[in-house]
């Protein structure tokens, strides 16, 4: 069994089952902070009673600095310094000093390879949330030599319930929705900078119902990126800057009689810092009850 983890919607599912086990002895390197979902994402593992590396890596243009993480939930809080990409052998210099590191990733779409690269050089075990970047490429690195990881272009449990619903639809009712038009509407905060990872992968699916569709994916996606669209698609002023995810994907018969309509709204980030770390204490799990050999 190879090490890598690829949790896309053929098989995430698995995630719905991690999220109740037990915190192990690592220490969590969130990178990408002091971004709101990478720091999210830290509030969550404290959250659930794990500890987070003293040090983690941030953008290359963001200086360095130390940054106090704390859960609001719980109180708890651990202070965090912040290494510029740009400056790896500094990052590379201390990772002695936090053995048994897992690292999460919620950096930017252009660095996914060059991240991957990393953990997979300094054998760093890593959940990546980011989206974007050469996917073809990022499976090469992870299965060649295998490396302990968890990727996900959605670490919402329930959404990725959904998605394995849909590729279980497509699989059992190919072509079943054939003749129909697709049309897909998606809003997101100003900062994202890629269309949505989930679009994509739910966009994949409901073509293969269709069985065959001219919809590209790149440049057929109505994406939402500024305050006065997102609000009049229903997006709650508190949350426009704040994040959210709100996909509204519509299938309609060639004649126009029938209309079905697949809608999922996220407000704030929460359901994804939860899911993302409950996939590291899964991660953790699986390492420890397979080890090296154990989980070729």
């Amino acid at each position: 069994m190879c090490r890598s983890i690829m949790l896309t919607q053929c098989v995430s599912i698995i995630l719905i089952a991690c999220y109740t086990a037990s915190a192990s002895a690592f220490n969590v390197m969130v990178n990408g902070m002091p971004g709101p979902m990478a720091t999210a994402a830290a509030e969550a593992c404290l959250r659930k009673n794990m500890d987070l590396c003293p040090f983690a890596m941030t953008g290359p243009d963001v200086p360095p600095q130390t940054i106090l993480v704390t859960d609001p939930d719980t109180g708890r809080s651990a202070s965090v310094d912040l290494i510029p990409s740009s400056s790896l052998s500094t990052l590379k210099a201390r990772l002695p000093t936090s053995p048994n590191t897992i690292a999460i990733d919620y950096t930017h779409p252009s660095s996914v390879n060059s991240n991957a690269a990393f953990y997979t050089t300094s054998k760093i075990p890593f959940v990546m949330g980011t989206t974007g970047g050469d996917r073809p490429l990022l499976l090469s690195t992870v299965t060649s030599p295998p490396h302990y990881c968890v990727i996900a272009p959605n670490m919402g449990k329930q959404i990725v319930a959904m998605q394995y619903a849909l590729e279980t639809l497509e699989s059992k009712f190919p072509g079943s929705f054939k003749g129909y038009d697709l049309k897909v509407t998606e809003s997101h905060q100003k900062k994202k900078a890629d269309t949505s990872g989930t679009a994509k992968a739910v966009i994949g699916n409901i073509n293969g119902m269709i069985g065959s569709s001219s919809f590209d994916v790149e440049k057929d996606v109505v994406l939402l990126r500024d305050d006065v669209s997102s609000a009049n698609f229903g997006v709650p002023e508190e949350y426009l800057d704040a994040g959210h995810a709100f996909h509204t994907y519509t299938l309609t018969s060639g004649d126009g009689s029938v209309e079905f309509e697949l809608k999922h709204n996220v407000c704030g980030r929460r359901v994804y810092a939860e899911g993302t770390a409950d996939a590291v204490k899964f991660l953790g799990k699986v390492m420890k009850e397979k080890g090296e050999e154990g989980a070729r």
